[in-house]
């Protein structure tokens, strides 16, 4: 066999999808109310999917993580908020991606039955195809799975960019939900394969310091808004 010719392109072996459509859903009262455009958190969900498409029309913002300083932050619940704020958009096809293994709560907070194949086994190697749901919100689930006690870097390093790639090629916008920060910010290795962050604070949950201390291990620019959450304990992980 002769020598492959360098100068040839070898293009990147990316996964297919399954799909499963038309689930029916239904949320747990508090992505209820954040799925519904004339309650508060619905309705300050729409101005946060304004404000993103906005930033987007000035700079790449397609890979968009929600991360928190610290668990208990309501991550889950305003990156479902944002996917389904974002789908109301004519002829967008918007994907939420869990990426939180070690705490996956999507499949709980949607009331949905956990995927044949979720992100946490793709990224072990153990399937080549995970499984999309196409719930009644509008957006497409891809949701962790089986819990995974492994560092996401460790896990997710080799094969993460093949499926974000593969994303890529089908959707318009991913909203990651991210690991927390702290106490092991392992949302930090996602740095390299998001374009922007929106960082979830819960009203007095964590003291001020520690808010800004995680926010300044993103790098500057990353960041692209703050979202306060729970102001009145409506919403919760």
């Amino acid at each position: 066999m002769s020598q492959a010719d360098p100068q040839i392109p070898i293009f990147e072996l990316l996964p297919a999808f399954e799909e499963e459509t038309g689930l029916p859903v239904h949320p747990r009262p508090v992505p209820q109310a954040v799925f519904d455009e004339h309650t508060p958190q619905g309705a300050s969900l729409l101005q946060l999917a304004t404000r993103v498409r906005a930033l987007g029309r000035d700079k790449r913002l397609r890979r968009i993580g929600v991360v928190g300083c610290g668990a208990g932050e309501g991550t889950t619940t305003v990156a479902l908020g944002l996917a389904r704020a974002l789908a109301g958009e004519p002829r967008q096809r918007i994907l939420y991606l869990e990426l939180d293994l070690k705490h996956p709560t999507a499949d709980r907070e949607l009331r949905l039955a956990a995927p044949a194949v979720g992100v946490a086994q793709f990224l072990e190697g153990r399937s080549q195809v995970p499984v999309l749901r196409h719930p009644s919100g509008g957006f497409w689930v891809l949701s962790g799975g089986s819990k995974r006690p492994l560092p996401l870097e460790r896990l997710a390093a080799a094969r993460l960019p093949r499926l974000l790639s593969a994303v890529d090629r089908v959707f318009d916008l991913v909203i990651a939900d991210c690991p927390p920060l702290l106490p092991d910010p392992e949302a930090l290795f996602l740095q390299d394969h998001l374009d922007g962050f929106v960082f979830v604070v819960r009203a007095r949950h964590a003291p001020l310091e520690t808010v800004r201390r995680a926010a300044l291990m993103l790098r500057p620019g990353l960041v692209v808004g703050f979202v306060l959450n729970a102001q009145r304990d409506l919403l919760r992980r």
